[in-house]
């Protein structure tokens, strides 16, 4: 197995997922590639201080972007299969393991993924993200980014991954959606339903960009547009616009969150659905407010949350330097 992990500028944040990959369990890593993406922060000298036999630093003198590092990371891949995690998520320690019996149980997928959680600075659960059943994912994919986790939720076949051409080096937020619509074109996908990553949601994320967001949809909308059925359809805008507005409330940024509200209102079939978020919002505040329990979201009652938390707590003490 290959990780490849992209990184700028983000030195304790990545020991920390970096520890999470070392916990991987029953999974031998031939090689953790680190991806330094014109940073300014001396991290690819310290990482080589680390004296990992296994890891291995490459450096972009100046920035080419995620899917660049991506790329390169993927490039010096030999082994069949390779993950990806973003330089401030985590792993399960089971991860790696759960998703290449996945993969082995399941033909004939050639890429898997799994459930993830929603973190904030302190570790703390926000959200579960639920991840669409296994097999043909393609007609889901065309309508929103079901695959939980971001760049750091799957692991996939090597030559698959070659095969679909890597990721998009115009993109960058959504680059990993655009690259498992490519990869669900080819291949159904091997499902775990429990959470299986640490997605962590902060204002440094590339997420807090609601404008690049929808500029990114727009783009693949456009990219796909002359290959009907094939890819990127119909986005559905309206419950984009909901996990948006979600995502500035959960940031604090609730001028981007009144600017979603009343964008939506001009976004056919988006008006209830973002009235539906600015209420669940508005709801979450006043039971805050009341000092009462949060109302669970959606899937929360899916998976064992004290299972989650005994792989979280190994992190949250000592609390890395650096974090919002």
């Amino acid at each position: 197995m290959t990780v490849v992990i992209p990184m700028r500028n983000r030195r304790d944040l990545l020991l920390r997922t970096l520890e999470s990959v070392a916990r991987q369990e029953e999974v031998e890593l031939e090689v953790v590639v680190v991806v330094d993406d014109g940073g300014t922060d001396g991290t690819a000298d310290e990482l080589r201080r680390l004296g990992w036999t296994n890891l291995r630093v490459l450096r972009h003198e100046q920035s080419k972007g995620v899917s660049a590092a991506r790329n390169a990371g993927l490039g010096v891949a030999t082994t069949p299969w390779v993950a990806f995690v973003d330089d401030d998520d985590l792993w399960a320690p089971d991860k790696l393991r759960a998703l290449l019996a996945a993969v082995r149980d399941q033909p004939p997928a050639r890429w898997a993924c799994g459930g993830a959680v929603r973190v904030d600075a302190g570790l703390d659960f926000l959200r579960y993200a639920v991840p669409p059943a296994s097999g043909q994912v393609a007609a889901e994919l065309s309508r929103r980014n079901a695959i939980p986790g971001g760049g750091s939720g799957i692991v996939v076949d090597r030559l698959l991954a070659h095969e679909v051409g890597g990721f998009d080096e115009q993109m960058s937020i959504l680059a990993d959606w655009d690259f498992n619509v490519r990869l669900a074109r080819r291949s159904p996908v091997a499902v775990v339903s429990r959470p299986l990553v640490g997605y962590y949601v902060h204002s440094d994320s590339m997420f807090h960009d609601s404008r690049g967001l929808q500029a990114e949809m727009r783009y693949m909308e456009r990219k796909y547009a002359a290959h009907p059925g094939a890819g990127v359809g119909a986005i559905d805008w309206a419950a984009a616009s909901e996990r948006l507005l979600r995502m500035a409330y959960y940031l604090g940024d609730r001028r981007t969150a009144l600017r979603l509200v009343l964008r939506a209102v001009f976004i056919p079939g988006s008006a209830s659905v973002a009235a539906r978020g600015a209420a669940r919002v508005l709801e979450r505040l006043v039971r805050r407010r009341l000092k009462l329990s949060p109302v669970p979201a959606h899937g929360d009652e899916l998976f064992d949350r004290e299972q989650v938390e005994s792989w979280l707590a190994a992190y949250r003490s000592p609390r890395p330097a650096g974090l919002v």
